[in-house]
């Protein structure tokens, strides 16, 4: 896609809010695909949620565009609400130095063969059909035939079902309605956060595979 953007001339832009600041292990996605984008959106990790703030990373080229028609004196014809906001680009330059300097960055690289491997070692639980990961960030499909990867009907509410059981026993991760479970542990975890953190989902998964409705929804 970056190839066929530049042979015809059009903007590559990626969006990297998620997958950006080592969520999929560099510091962004695009550095493992050897990507070079014209614009890049980016927030969350920026300032790790402490206070709200959201950028867009541009390339000499666009910049030079934009800067070139802005005003005299102007440095950029360009600006958003919260532009330069003091307080969120204090936090996010000390965010930024914590990834590098604190060794945040470098420990999500460490533990991520962890986290693969918990997910994976889940494939045998009779309600997940397929894990997928990259970095701290990972999947978990749930099926009602691993044979056939087939889903749930979604009168059966497996979702918010499986959001509620895993809040009680002390878990938090996202159940979207096509039957995926999605996990963004933080790029702090240790190996015994991890340990905790599969031991927990595993009782979630065996909690809501015990409810008789989910059993007899299960295929061969």
């Amino acid at each position: 896609m970056r190839e066929a953007a530049r042979a015809l001339d059009i903007l590559f832009v990626v969006d990297e809010v998620i997958t950006g600041f080592g969520r999929t292990g560099p510091m962004f996605a695009c550095d493992a695909e050897g990507v070079e984008p014209d614009l890049m959106t980016v927030a969350k990790g920026l300032t790790s949620g402490y206070v709200p703030m959201g950028a867009t990373l541009m390339s000499d080229k666009v910049y030079a565009a934009i800067a070139d028609g802005a005003p005299k004196g102007a440095p950029i014809g360009h600006g958003a609400t919260y532009s330069a906001h003091p307080v969120s680009a204090a936090v996010a330059l000390e965010v930024l130095r914590l990834y590098e300097e604190g060794g945040v960055l470098a420990n999500g690289q460490r533990v991520a063969r962890t986290f693969g491997q918990g997910l994976d070692g889940l494939l045998a639980h009779p309600l997940v059909g397929d894990s997928r990961h990259r970095g701290l960030l990972g999947a978990l499909e749930l099926v009602s035939n691993k044979s056939t990867k087939a889903g749930f009907d979604t009168a059966l509410d497996l979702p918010n079902r499986m959001a509620a059981t895993a809040y009680q026993n002390g878990i938090v991760f996202r159940a979207f309605g096509d039957n995926i479970l999605g996990f963004a542990p933080a790029l702090t975890f240790t190996e015994s956060d991890f340990g905790l953190m599969f031991e927990r989902l595993k009782k979630t998964l065996d909690d809501v595979l015990a409810e008789p409705d989910v059993r007899a929804a299960l295929k061969d």
